[in-house]
């Protein structure tokens, strides 16, 4: 699988306006960061933040066969509305794979968008462009029910999950069981997020690194990163020291 990262910034883009931390004051551009979105085998696209339009403009986008949801905040749906069919020609006709609750939001925000609507179930696979996505549900937000994805090829195996905060059952560990690749919520560095609870929020990057390490995964690529971190050259260092960890960047490319 050829992965094209998009956007590794969490639901507010970085820097931030009136900041002046040393994250928002770097002159590194792989510290400017906007919403989080993967595009894969130059087709599939995992959520549409509101940057969607500048971050295919920036790479030469001009299609995408298929669209794939983890859920329906603003930083994973909002660009959609730069994609509708009825203005944007070379989406007509592509499917938009999202759960029932998904949908159901994505409605009252674009209703008679003209998009295919393809509503996915918690734990049964899908395929979407060719690749088999099994969608499981996380610990993320009360409003909105979120999924990380499975995805497969037949070769290698993908896990995409930018919103996590815990696994809704403890046996779902075993999905990341020696994947080839992960993609982990990088939002905060050293405590999850809220810390006063457990039932929503964002998994901190140290405790990423702990669940990658347990679970034997080859490689893990945390996105998602927020203003609760560090500088991505500082960010690099530290994860080095771990292992086959690393932090995305807006334009990053690997193969899986």
């Amino acid at each position: 699988m050829k992965i094209k990262v998009l956007g590794s910034s969490s639901g507010w883009a970085l820097p931030r306006i009136g900041c002046s931390c040393k994250i928002c004051s770097s002159t590194n551009q792989k510290d400017k960061r906007s919403r989080p979105s993967i595009l894969i085998n130059d087709s599939i696209l995992i959520d549409a933040g509101p940057d969607v339009y500048h971050q295919f403009l920036r790479l030469e986008i001009s299609k995408v066969d298929s669209i794939v949801l983890t859920h329906s905040h603003p930083d994973h749906i909002f660009g959609l509305h730069d994609l509708i069919p009825k203005k944007f020609k070379a989406m007509k006709g592509v499917p938009i794979h999202g759960s029932e609750k998904t949908w159901t939001t994505f409605n009252r925000l674009f209703p008679n968008a003209g998009y295919k609507k393809e509503i996915f179930e918690e734990y049964i696979p899908f395929e979407a462009g060719g690749l088999k996505f099994t969608p499981v549900p996380v610990v993320h937000s009360k409003s909105a029910p979120t999924v990380g994805f499975v995805i497969e090829d037949g070769n290698s195996i993908l896990c995409y999950f930018s919103d996590f905060r815990s696994f809704s059952k403890e046996e779902d560990k075993k999905y990341f069981e020696g994947v080839d690749c992960l993609f982990l919520d990088g939002s905060v560095l050293k405590n999850p997020f809220p810390v006063w609870t457990n039932k929503w929020g964002h998994i901190s990057i140290i405790e990423g690194i702990k669940l990658a390490t347990e679970c034997r995964t080859k490689k893990t690529i945390f996105t998602h990163i927020g203003h609760r971190t560090i500088p991505h050259d500082d960010l690099s260092e530290l994860l080095r020291k771990k292992g086959e960890f690393y932090p995305a960047f807006d334009g990053m490319d690997l193969q899986v």
